[in-house]
């Protein structure tokens, strides 16, 4: 049974980061647009109204767990994180955003070690750098860091501190719970409360989205943020935190492979190479878990 759990929990978090590998180009894409805080707003309503959907067809009662110290701390690190992402990604490019923000693993690794005593060793260690040094790998010819886009590069550093709260609060919550309505409820408070303490933000220069904008706000709203995270709710239910975190850095190989089924761009061999050190970085969480690494 544990291994049928991992194995689904795998495959789980594997279509969540083909989802993700989406993000940073649609956005990138909006920001021609649209502010980066407006865009955020908009994705984030699209994702609650999704969930709302979602637990009204299932019958699920729905409700926020405000006395949940994961869900307060998950919910107030997506808001810091959505600010971060999206107006970095105004100040640099989708490729170097992607790298800094998946620094996430490394910051995961410095949190779990010193705020929850899990034995963090050389294997945990070795297969989170092995995970960013895929990372920087699959998108190094692309890479635009400093210079002119110092700024939005800090943002993004920023954005992968916050991501590792957000990973390192949602998996335990996720390890605790025991239904798909949990999760799902969960997902739809950290979306919904993150909507609403980012909407005063956006409203003094809100603007109505061009009409081809439409449709990229659907697909990252409804299929790249609701239909993602809830992928990787249920991966990070079964599986340990460092393992359902390096799964999401596992989304920037999808984003070369996204191009190149929607957009016929060339995969280059390099991505092919980072983005398998990032399955083995994950193979080696799997072969040897510390004790405590839940």
């Amino acid at each position: 049974m544990r291994r049928a759990g991992t194995a689904r929990g795998l495959l789980f978090g594997v279509i969540a980061a083909f989802f993700w590998g989406t993000h940073s180009v649609i956005v990138q894409f909006l920001t021609g647009d649209l502010g980066g805080i407006e865009i955020a707003i908009l994705r984030l309503w699209i994702a609650a109204l999704t969930l709302f959907v979602v637990l009204r067809l299932i019958g699920e009662p729905v409700r926020i767990a405000f006395g949940d110290r994961n869900f307060l701390l998950a919910a107030g690190a997506t808001v810091a994180n959505y600010i971060l992402f999206h107006i970095g990604l105004e100040r640099t490019n989708a490729p170097s955003a992607m790298v800094l923000e998946n620094t996430a693993p490394f910051f995961v690794l410095v949190y779990l070690a010193l705020f929850t005593g899990t034995a963090v060793g050389l294997r945990e260690i070795g297969a989170t750098c092995i995970a960013i040094a895929g990372v920087v790998l699959t998108v190094v010819e692309d890479l635009d860091l400093g210079g002119r886009l110092l700024v939005g590069d800090a943002l993004e550093i920023g954005a992968g501190i916050t991501w590792a709260v957000f990973l390192v609060t949602s998996s335990r919550a996720m390890q605790a719970s025991q239904t798909t309505g949990e999760r799902l409820n969960f997902l739809f408070g950290v979306f919904t409360v993150a909507a609403v303490l980012l909407t005063p933000l956006g409203l003094a220069g809100f603007t109505v989205p061009p009409a081809e904008d439409l449709l990229p706000l659907l697909f990252l709203g409804v299929l790249a943020t609701a239909v993602a995270y809830y992928f990787w709710y249920e991966a990070a239910a079964e599986l340990s935190t460092l393992t359902a975190t390096l799964l999401f850095a596992l989304s920037v190989g999808f984003t070369f492979v996204n191009a190149a089924l929607f957009l016929g761009t060339e995969i280059r061999p390099q991505a092919v190479l980072g983005a398998a050190m990032i399955v083995f970085a994950i193979f080696l969480t799997q072969t040897a878990k510390p004790k405590g690494a839940q």
